[in-house]
């Protein structure tokens, strides 16, 4: 039973990994140096995106 929960946070933490990766190309610096406010928007940008033009015109990998 403990497995199913590990995989759930390691598969979590990869794809925050890999969308803050993204974030972080985007704006050209290290993922160190994002704040939080810089995540968010893109987050939100990027909701936006999916809502108006579909999932494929989306810059996250979600």
């Amino acid at each position: 039973m403990m497995l199913g929960k590990e995989n759930f946070f390691t598969n979590l933490v990869i794809a925050s990994l890999r969308s803050l990766r993204q974030i972080a190309a985007e704006a050209e610096r290290a993922i160190e140096q994002l704040t939080l406010k810089q995540v968010v928007a893109r987050f939100v940008k990027d909701g936006k995106i999916r809502t108006q033009q579909g999932v494929d015109a989306a810059f996250l990998d979600l």
